[in-house]
């Protein structure tokens, strides 16, 4: 059976990749914000990789939200959007 829906972590990118367009950082600085290196972010943003709640939440703070928000709307954004 074809998946047509987005998984969780597919929409956790998705809205990383939102919020941080939104507050115009560069992967780059959104890296630095969050502690990170700035390949981590790319790879995170074309779901190539996963964070661990500890690194999502390191994100999500970066980005001024919680990560239960991001969450949230990732959950949303999940249950609205079809896989590319």
């Amino acid at each position: 059976m074809r998946q047509d829906r987005l998984t969780l972590s597919d929409a956790f990118s998705q809205v990383v990749a939102m919020h941080r367009e939104e507050k115009g950082l560069s992967r780059a600085a959104l890296a630095r914000l969050a502690s990170l290196h700035q390949t981590y972010i790319g790879l995170l943003e074309r779901g190539e990789r996963t964070p661990n709640l500890d690194t999502a939440n390191a994100i999500a703070r970066a980005l001024g939200k919680s990560l239960e928000e991001i969450i949230s709307e990732a959950g949303k954004l999940q249950k609205t959007s079809k896989r590319k």
